[in-house]
């Protein structure tokens, strides 16, 4: 029998930082590819779906578009700015319609940084914000650079979603620019 080699306690932290980033890759490959299927789902299930002449949109997807403006015009003249749930899931679901590639939670992420403008918000608290699965913050990364090739897909500028250190926020003057692109037509 070989005797037993002595493992340092510097060789163990190495082992549990590539056991961690092992870990927050698997969790990242998981979102990326439950977020890929999802897409791909929802591409087929359109293009069943879609109709061979192009017709405009119905009268109940520009009563819920006007919904979501008059919403929101009351929501930010509320003084405290806590905005009604109805409001946010309207809100959540225009964004991932117009920015689908992003998914739910990335407009989750975005909804979010709308209720803060200008203040810079911890990737742990949009993780959550979000209800990501994976443990590590570093996933919201990913959700961001979603937003920001959606908006400038959209026809806006990507920098409005700011990167601090491990936050992000979004700035106030982009506001108008994002609820124009959520309720128009």
């Amino acid at each position: 029998m070989a005797p037993r080699k002595h493992v340092g306690s510097a060789e163990l932290l190495r082992i549990e930082q590539l056991l961690r980033v092992m870990s927050d890759a698997l969790a990242l490959a998981q979102t990326l590819l439950s977020d890929r299927l999802e897409q791909e789902q929802a591409a087929a299930l359109q293009k069943k779906m879609r109709p061979v002449t192009t017709q405009p949109p119905s009268a109940d997807v520009l009563a819920s578009i006007q919904d979501i403006a008059i919403a929101f015009g009351e929501q930010l003249s509320h003084p405290d700015r806590k905005f009604s749930a109805c409001w946010r899931d309207l809100v959540k679901a225009r964004i991932h319609h117009r920015i689908h590639r992003a998914g739910r939670a990335g407009a989750a992420i975005l909804l979010r940084m709308i209720e803060e403008p200008d203040v810079f918000i911890d990737q742990k608290d949009l993780a959550r914000s979000a209800g990501v699965a994976s443990k590590s913050p570093r996933v919201v990364k990913v959700y961001i650079c979603h937003l920001r090739n959606g908006l400038e897909e959209q026809g806006l500028p990507a920098d409005m979603i700011e990167t601090g250190r491990r936050s992000y926020r979004l700035r106030s003057d982009a506001i108008p620019q994002i609820m124009e692109m959520v309720t128009s037509p």
